[in-house]
C-alpha cells in the first residue's frame, strides 16, 4: 500500500466501530467500508483512489468547513465518528505529515449546537451494576454538569429505569453485557432508544475508576462520598470516557451533584408519558405538553433548568417553600421582573459556549457572544440582590 494508506490503516485499526474522518487538505475523506457506509447514509458520491493495490479504494468525502452538518446526520443515525487531523506543520514535516485522532464524537459527547436541542440537556450515562447494588452517573459535557447516585437492595432495577426515564440519556456505558439484564435491555431499547456501550468494562475497573474520580474531583468529593463504591466506579468511568473521547482540558467539568433519589418524586416511565410532562404521547413534540405551557424562559439555560425542575419534582417542604418564595418575589415585583426579562433576552447560552471554548471548537462569533453575555452578569446580580433584600 501507499504510505498514506498505511497511515490510514494504522489509525483506523485503533478505532474499530467508528467512522474515521481522515483529513486531507480541505476535506475529510473516508475509505473502504467507511466510505460505503457514509455514501449510503449521507447520499454522497462514491469515488475511488489508488492505494497501491490492484483495485482502487472506495472513497468519499465532505468539505472540512461544513463537516458538522454531515457528522450530525451520522450521529442521529446511531454512528460514532473519529476525527483525524494533521498534528504537525506540513511545512516542517519530513515525508508524510503525521496525523492522529483528535476527538471522538458519539451521541453522548456532542457539543456542536446543530446536534443539540437548545432547551434540553444531552446526557451521557454510566451504569455500574453488581448483584447487590448499582452506581449511576449522568454527565452533560456541553454544560459541564454531572449528577450521580447509587442504589442498593434486591429490587433496584425499576429504580434505575425511573432515573433513566428522568434524564433520557442519549448514550449509556455499562460494565456488564446488557443481554445479561433482559428487563433493563428491553427498557432501554424500547423506551429510550439510547446507544449502549457494554464492551468498555475497563473504564469501570475499580482501581483505575477510583483514581480517575479522586483526581478529577479532588477537593469536591467528601469522605462519605468516597465510601459509596458503586457510585465512585460509575463516576470514574464516565470521567475516563469523556477524557478519551474529547482529548482536551476537562477542568471545567466540576459541577458535581451527588444526590439521593428520595429527594425527588419518583415517577416511572408510563406515568411521565401519560402526564405529557415534556412531550405529547401522540407526536412526541414539546408543543402541547406541560413544559410547553409553562416555558416562558428567555434563555436556553433557563429552559433547561425549568425542564429539570419539571421532571424531578422536589419532596423537601423547605426546598419547595424556598423555590416558591423566589417565584413569589418576582411575581409581585413587576419592575424587577421586566428589567430582568429584558436583560436575559440578550444573554446567549454561556454554558455551552464556554464548553466549546474549552474544547477548542469555538469560533470568533462564539467568543464574542461569551464576552457580551458575561458583561450583563453584574446588572443581573444587582437586580437579584436588590430583590432579595426587599423580600
Amino acid at each position: 500500500m501507499t504510505p498514506m494508506m498505511q497511515q490510514y490503516f494504522e489509525i483506523k485499526n485503533q478505532y474499530e466501530g467508528y467512522l474515521l474522518f481522515y483529513r486531507l487538505g480541505d476535506f475529510y475523506e473516508m475509505f473502504f467500508d467507511d466510505a460505503l457506509t457514509a455514501s449510503r447514509e449521507l447520499e454522497l458520491t462514491l469515488t475511488g483512489r489508488d492505494c497501491g493495490e490492484a483495485e482502487r479504494a472506495p472513497m468519499c468525502g465532505v468539505p472540512f468547513h461544513s463537516a458538522e452538518g454531515y457528522i450530525a446526520k451520522l450521529i442521529d443515525k446511531g454512528y460514532k465518528v473519529a476525527i483525524c487531523e494533521q498534528v504537525e506543520d506540513p511545512a516542517t514535516a519530513k515525508g508524510l505529515v503525521k496525523r492522529d485522532v483528535v476527538r471522538i464524537i458519539t451521541p453522548g459527547t456532542v457539543i456542536e449546537p446543530q446536534m443539540l436541542t437548545e432547551g434540553a440537556n444531552n446526557f451521557l450515562c454510566s451504569l455500574y451494576l453488581t448483584d447487590g447494588g448499582a452506581g449511576l452517573c449522568f454527565a452533560d459535557i456541553s454544560t459541564g454538569q454531572i449528577y450521580a447516585t447509587d442504589f442498593s437492595g434486591k429490587n433496584f432495577i425499576p429504580e434505575i429505569q425511573n432515573e433513566l426515564a428522568t434524564y433520557q440519556p442519549s448514550e449509556i456505558l455499562i460494565n456488564v453485557p446488557l443481554k445479561t439484564q433482559q428487563s433493563l435491555s428491553d427498557f432501554i431499547s424500547v423506551k429510550l432508544g439510547s446507544m449502549v456501550e457494554d464492551k468498555r468494562a475497563h473504564y469501570f475497573e475499580p482501581v483505575s475508576a477510583t483514581i480517575a474520580a479522586d483526581r478529577h474531583f479532588a477537593g469536591i468529593l467528601r469522605e462519605e462520598d468516597k465510601q459509596r463504591k458503586e457510585l465512585i466506579y460509575a463516576l470514574g468511568a464516565i470521567v475516563s470516557y469523556i477524557a478519551e473521547t474529547q482529548r482536551s482540558d476537562m477542568s471545567y467539568i466540576k459541577d458535581l451533584n451527588i444526590y439521593e433519589t428520595n429527594r425527588y418524586m419518583q415517577i416511572d416511565y408510563s406515568t411521565r408519558r401519560n402526564l405529557e410532562l415534556t412531550e405529547t404521547m401522540r407526536t412526541k413534540e414539546k408543543r402541547g405538553s406541560l413544559l410547553w405551557v409553562l416555558d416562558k424562559t428567555k434563555t436556553a439555560m433557563g429552559a433547561r433548568l425549568l425542564r429539570s425542575w419539571l421532571v424531578k419534582p422536589l419532596l423537601d417542604p423547605i426546598a419547595i417553600a424556598r423555590r416558591q418564595g423566589a417565584v413569589s418575589a418576582l411575581l409581585t415585583n413587576l419592575r424587577v421582573r421586566d428589567e430582568l426579562s429584558e436583560i436575559f433576552s440578550t444573554v446567549l447560552d454561556i454554558e455551552r459556549l464556554t464548553a466549546r471554548a474549552v474544547y477548542g471548537t469555538a469560533n470568533a462569533k462564539d467568543l464574542r457572544a461569551i464576552c457580551q453575555s458575561i458583561s450583563y452578569l453584574p446588572a443581573i446580580k444587582a437586580q437579584i440582590s436588590g430583590l432579595a433584600s426587599e423580600s
